[in-house]
């Protein structure tokens, strides 16, 4: 009950995310690139603030024993978004969103597969593989 009640808040957020590329997207062209991608995570550190204010638990002080190469993250979620808001008006939502999807899937199995970045390893199996075999079938349609 646990994974379905997950895969559904999964599903929902990947929703979430296809309307993020939209509205970045517009406002990208509206007051630049950097604007809407700076305009994102400093809203995102406001409401993180709050959220931290009342509900953190945890010690933020120990991110500065962690090997800093993990902290890495931040620079990959600006990556993300200013591939949205560069993406969003030249291919539109659905393509921009199809071609993350299948390079989060790529990288995901092979991560998974290998055991990297500290990951549980789970094998490669045929399922996986059929399924990266039709995320890039879809994205290969939608470019011809």
């Amino acid at each position: 009950m646990k994974k379905l009640i997950f895969y559904m808040i999964a599903i929902a957020t990947g929703a979430l995310l296809s309307f993020e590329g939209a509205l970045y997207g517009k406002l990208g062209e509206q007051v630049g690139t950097l604007e809407a991608d700076f305009y994102n995570f400093f809203m995102g550190a406001i409401i993180s603030l709050i959220l931290l204010i009342f509900f953190g638990r945890g010690n933020l002080a120990a991110i500065t024993k962690f090997p800093k190469w993990n902290l890495l993250g931040g620079l990959l979620g600006v990556t993300y978004l200013l591939t949205l808001v560069i993406g969003v008006p030249i291919v539109g939502v659905g393509i921009s969103m199809i071609a993350i999807v299948v390079g989060q899937m790529v990288t995901s199995i092979l991560i998974d597969h290998y055991g990297w970045l500290g990951s549980n390893r789970k094998a490669v199996g045929s399922k996986r593989i059929a399924a990266l075999v039709l995320m890039l079938g879809a994205l290969a349609l939608t470019l011809f």
